[in-house]
């Protein structure tokens, strides 16, 4: 009886757990290896002392059939609540974003704290090479933001073709600063716990996680614009955090702080995005997948946590289907 084909994930966020799920029930041994300390990538929570803060991913929307199946799952599971919105509701995870992932990857072996800094190609196998650490499979997925994935392909033993190097070439992203403010006074904004219009300029919207009611202490994640995240991407934390303060208290009045943080994501918000959900390379079976990746029929245009579900589900699909055909044609 054959072996099971042994099917290497690089990343932990949502694309790479939905797709390890679902290759891990039909029957393929699935590994993940996460650069992080947790799966998750953007969706993205933090402890701050009696308090909790997301600081990635603030909700989800739901716009097709299969994420709406997870959904009723997931709300009979009691691991999501709607959070505001009757037509089009916003879903949020209980205890903060992160723990809907870490539900979702249980029972799927995970290799944390492992960068892989190239792969390596021979006729039959791929290899991962962290450090020291070889990990050899018949398959792999990539599912990092593209650049990353870019620069990692680059740096590997592998043949990449003009399309290959078109493809990746062309996308990038724009990053975001995150400010986490914890107050010490209860303090209301809007109508849920959620600020998007009327801010001052660079900011991009204000989160209160206890009206959010994931934190039990009023702490305010505070997301800032694209365009004010790349001017001040190389400047100092010290100095971005304290820009961020200011603008708070102008947006709010003056208010008490008990603690800040910074959070900076270098791959937010992909400004060019895949039209098909996956990528394969033309000469290795190696794919790639993440929210940049948006199937054929999503006119939205932006990367957001469903397009990272969908993009999982159907290159899972198309992996399983590559391997049931090389056996059909042995």
């Amino acid at each position: 009886m054959e072996q099971p084909k042994r099917i290497g994930i690089i990343g932990g966020g949502l694309a790479g757990t939905f797709a390890a799920r679902q290759l891990q029930v039909e029957g393929y041994e699935v590994e993940i290896i996460e650069k992080s300390q947790s799966v998750g990538g953007r969706m993205a929570t933090r402890r701050i002392d009696r308090g909790t803060a997301d600081h990635g991913a603030v909700f989800f929307t739901v716009r097709t059939d299969e994420l709406a199946q997870e959904v009723d799952e997931w709300l009979e599971r009691g691991l999501i609540r709607k959070w505001f919105g009757d037509d089009f509701p916003r879903y949020i995870a209980i205890n903060g974003m992160n723990q809907l992932v870490q539900s979702i990857a249980r029972g799927i072996p995970v290799h944390l704290n492992e960068q892989v800094g190239r792969i390596e190609a021979d006729a039959t196998t791929l290899r991962t090479i962290a450090d020291s650490r070889t990990r050899v499979y018949d398959a792999m997925l990539v599912t990092a933001p593209v650049p990353q994935a870019y620069d990692l392909l680059q740096a590997s033993r592998l043949t990449l073709d003009a399309a290959d190097h078109a493809a990746l070439g062309r996308v990038t992203f724009e990053p975001t600063f995150v400010g986490l403010f914890e107050l010490k006074d209860p303090l209301e904004i809007g109508e849920v716990g959620l600020a998007d219009d009327g801010l001052v300029p660079g900011m991009l919207k204000l989160v209160n996680n206890a009206e959010k009611e994931i934190s039990a202490t009023p702490l305010l994640s505070v997301y800032m614009t694209g365009e004010w995240s790349e001017a001040w991407y190389e400047k100092g934390e010290a100095v971005t955090l304290a820009e961020i303060e200011r603008l708070l208290q102008a947006q709010l009045g003056p208010v008490e702080l008990v603690s800040r943080q910074l959070k900076r994501w270098r791959y937010a918000q992909a400004r060019d995005v895949f039209h098909t959900p996956f990528l394969k390379l033309n000469h290795h079976p190696l794919w790639l997948a993440g929210d940049a990746f948006l199937d054929a029929d999503d006119a939205s245009g932006r990367t957001r946590v469903e397009s990272a579900v969908i993009s999982g589900l159907r290159v899972a699909a198309t992996i399983d289907a590559h391997f049931k055909q090389h056996v059909l044609t042995k």
